[in-house]
């Protein structure tokens, strides 16, 4: 499969994966608050969807930091198109310097954001937590709690970028999901008002 998957799809590998539910729903509130600022911007929608879908893949296998190395193994075996590789490899904090990333043991490689599309699936999943939508301000005091001061900066410079792009705040825009996440799509089927696959 070199194409980009569609939205069913994705849902699909991720189940065979064996993504538990929690991962399926984050994933699907990624891609809601993704597909609106991609939307806005201009980007490729169909490639924003799978990844933003597709990003946190790796998951199925383990929940720490080297879930990026597993997503973008698991993409590779399915013969997923590079881009979505790029997007699963990029998409940690607001994305990794070089240093970073060898200091967490990652292979050589660009973990930093470059493409539009890249950036919205990786902003857009800093902007979600358990709670659901949150804005940049409470997301990057998060990573400053938590000592990633330097992440936290780029965050937020990320979110300015994305913000000049789409002519809007990033906020403002996604002000109407932070009241109640109404998920679209094929992601109803796969998921429930608890959060359990069917």
């Amino acid at each position: 499969m070199l194409a980009i998957p569609t939205e069913e799809e994705c849902l699909r590998i991720l189940i065979e994966e064996g993504a538990d539910s929690n991962v399926v729903e984050h994933c699907c509130v990624v891609k809601e608050v993704a597909k609106r600022i991609a939307e806005c911007c201009g980007a490729n929608i169909k490639l924003v969807i799978a990844g933003a879908l597709l990003h946190d893949i790796g998951r199925t296998r383990t929940h720490g930091v080297d879930h990026v190395i597993e997503g973008m193994k698991i993409a590779m075996e399915k013969n997923l198109p590079i881009e979505i590789v790029r997007i699963i490899q990029r998409h940690l904090g607001a994305g990794l310097t070089e240093k970073e990333a060898e200091l967490l043991g990652f292979p050589p490689g660009i973990y930093m954001p470059e493409t539009l599309e890249e950036k919205i699936v990786t902003h857009a999943d800093n902007l979600v937590d358990e709670k659901g939508v949150r804005t940049v301000w409470d997301a990057s005091a998060d990573f400053e709690r938590r000592g990633f001061l330097d992440a936290a900066k780029r965050m937020r410079l990320m979110h300015e970028e994305l913000s000049r792009m789409c002519g809007k705040d990033i906020d403002e825009l996604l002000f109407p999901l932070r009241r109640r996440m109404k998920l679209s799509g094929s992601c109803t089927e796969y998921t429930s008002p608890q959060g359990t696959n069917p």
